[in-house]
């Protein structure tokens, strides 16, 4: 985009409302419950795809965002086969 970064975060931000962090955060945490919803990756399995560095670091950022840990999120809204 030949922008500066600071320059770009800042329109960003303006123009969303939020910065682009808690965007990603946001939208890979729809991703994570998307996953627990439909399929049958393990947790480490959808932390790596999504860019986590471990299972862990994604179920601390999840449990923050949606209140509740990983398992207890496909439990509740996990697709029975």
């Amino acid at each position: 985009l030949s922008l500066n970064a600071s320059y770009l975060s800042n329109l960003f931000c303006r123009c969303e409302g939020i910065s682009i962090t808690e965007f990603i955060q946001k939208e890979k945490t729809n991703l994570a419950q998307n996953l627990l919803m439909y399929s049958n990756y393990s947790y480490s399995e959808i932390a790596a795809y999504l860019g986590y560095s471990s299972q862990s670091h994604l179920g601390t950022q999840f449990k923050k965002a949606v209140g509740m840990t990983l398992r207890k999120y496909r439990e509740v809204y996990g697709v029975r086969d």
